[in-house]
């Protein structure tokens, strides 16, 4: 056996390793995903009243479990998907201050503003690499 054949099975293991701890992760994330969606539902049972700032949890964890979802179907994930969870974690941030206003809330609306921006950028840049492609 030459030392690039040896290589070669090395290569295969390592990717095939990596492949199923890589499912193994994400199999994991999505369900801590559900569990927090379990917990943020028995959170509001016991205060006995929905707040934004449950909904925003939940609906971080839900897009989490999406993130996940997508990347089991095609073996990708968009960048705009981890984009659009930092926006509703900015977002929740926000609510969780109140009705403080301070300079934070200045810095972390131009978070949500660039970030925002990040992703219109790159969905523009997808489409128009679509549109160059088909030409």
């Amino acid at each position: 056996m030459n030392i690039t054949t040896l290589e070669q099975r090395i290569d295969r293991l390592l990717s095939a390793l990596f492949r199923y701890v890589e499912k193994a992760a994400l199999v994991a994330i999505g369900g801590f995903a559900l569990i927090g969606i379990g917990q943020a539902v028995f959170a509001i049972h016991i205060q006995g009243e929905v707040l934004l700032q449950d909904l925003l949890l939940m609906f971080i964890f839900i897009e989490i479990m999406a993130m996940a979802n997508v990347y089991f179907q095609r073996h990708t994930v968009p960048f705009t998907y981890p984009m659009l969870i930092a926006v509703t974690a900015l977002s929740r941030l926000i609510v969780l201050q109140g009705k403080n206003v301070s300079l934070n809330l200045v810095y972390e609306s131009g978070a949500i503003l660039l970030v925002t921006i990040a992703i219109l950028v790159m969905r523009f840049s997808d489409r128009y690499r679509n549109i160059e492609d088909g030409d």
